[in-house]
């Protein structure tokens, strides 16, 4: 059984809302480790709790357009005290905390912590194919981040090291 899920979130071809799935190509080109796992989703659904039950923890990698910090900025933070943003718009497009609240209330299995990194971006709505090049040139960081997390949860983690700068993960 794989010990964590890795769940990059994301639009590829909506500009900034893919860093997510970006992020997530490259952990999976850096991390070779049967106790990781990768899931890449467009949207976070209920589709998305049947697959998380599978997992003991789960790292889910998406976009956060606050304004609070600047752009590329990542930050780990509790998905359960997130808005639940505008992807409310039915059952398959739930909200993170709102799925991870409804999958909790019908005692659904639900990995154990779930935590989110947040990159903060600047543009969600453009139908383009890749990041801003403020986001793009944040990725290395934001994989470094990623990857210093793991090892703070699996300190054994194999993983290719290329161009990971080391990073205190907050």
């Amino acid at each position: 059984m794989n010990e964590i899920v890795v769940v990059g979130v994301g639009n590829p071809y909506v500009s900034d809302d893919g860093v997510g799935c970006r992020v997530l190509q490259e952990l999976r080109e850096r991390i070779q480790d049967r106790r990781v796992a990768f899931i890449e989703l467009v949207a976070f659904g209920l589709d998305a709790l049947e697959q998380l039950g599978w997992f003991k923890e789960a790292v889910i990698i998406d976009a956060a357009k606050t304004g609070s910090v600047p752009v590329g900025c990542v930050r780990r933070i509790c998905p359960y005290e997130t808005s639940s943003g505008s992807r409310t718009l039915s059952l398959h497009t739930l909200g993170l905390r709102s799925a991870l609240g409804l999958g909790s209330m019908l005692g659904l299995p639900l990995p154990q912590p779930v935590s989110l990194l947040a990159v903060e971006v600047s543009d969600t709505e453009t139908f383009h194919e890749g990041c801003t090049p403020e986001v793009e040139a944040a990725i290395p960081n934001v994989v470094a981040y990623a990857v210093d997390f793991l090892r703070s949860r699996l300190p054994d983690l194999h993983y290719s090291r290329k161009d990971c700068a080391a990073v205190r993960v907050s």
